[in-house]
């Protein structure tokens, strides 16, 4: 049975492919089968293969089991996604993925999409609107140094130690990229407040602007996510 970690993991992400925004394929599939894309993403290894169960894939996406069933399914013909049974060491049946991930040292083709985010319950948390919405605020979002309070020696240190970034992007391009329409957006802010993974942020000027939070500043408890383990929707 799966239970969520102990410790969430600060350090692991997958290559989130920037040209699944650009050229409209997430906004494209459903949203059941954007809820397990990174679920299945960010447990593939260096070859693209994942082989989460489909009882971990449903705590991490805070989906029931057959909305799973239903995501994968969904998943046909995404760009460079598979999958397959195998016979598992204990003599069952099990999925195999693969996933074709942007490349390493390719400048501006991908975004990091860190596995605290599924440790600490961030995504399980998060309405089906919220998780269609996120990734788009990730593509649009910008790091801006002189909003860093203490920015270091270089640029460079800035960036890599960054926790958010800024978004400012209209919500006819978020509500278009993410599939949704603009109506959806408001409640689907909330859900990603909610879950530590915006806040709001004054650009001054009267700009009106989101911190998008690359590693949330919080997550949800270990016993408060395994008690909801069975009541996903």
């Amino acid at each position: 049975m799966f239970h969520f970690p102990d410790e969430v993991n600060l350090d692991y992400f997958f290559r989130f492919d920037r040209r699944w925004i650009e050229n409209m394929n997430w906004a494209r599939i459903s949203p059941a089968a954007r809820a397990v894309l990174p679920v299945i993403a960010v447990h593939c290894d260096e070859q693209g293969r994942s082989f989460p169960g489909e009882e971990a894939i449903a705590a991490l996406s805070g989906r029931t089991p057959k909305t799973v069933r239903q995501g994968i399914r969904n998943l046909a013909g995404f760009p460079g996604f598979d999958w397959e049974y195998y016979l598992t060491r204990r003599g069952k049946r099990g999925k195999r993925f693969t996933l074709k991930l942007p490349p390493k040292g390719e400048k501006g083709r991908c975004f990091f999409f860190y596995r605290a985010i599924f440790d600490g319950g961030n995504w399980a948390q998060l309405t089906p609107a919220a998780q269609s919405v996120y990734p788009v605020l990730r593509y649009f979002s910008y790091f801006d140094r002189n909003e860093v309070e203490e920015p270091g020696e270089s640029f460079d240190d800035d960036y890599l130690g960054r926790e958010w970034e800024l978004c400012g992007a209209l919500q006819s391009e978020v509500s278009k990229y993410a599939g949704l329409s603009r109506h959806a957006l408001p409640k689907a802010m909330d859900s990603l407040k909610k879950n530590f993974l915006v806040e709001p942020h004054d650009g001054g000027n009267g700009e009106h602007l989101w911190k998008v939070f690359i590693i949330p500043p919080s997550h949800w408890k270990r016993a408060y996510l395994n008690s909801q383990l069975g009541n996903s929707g």
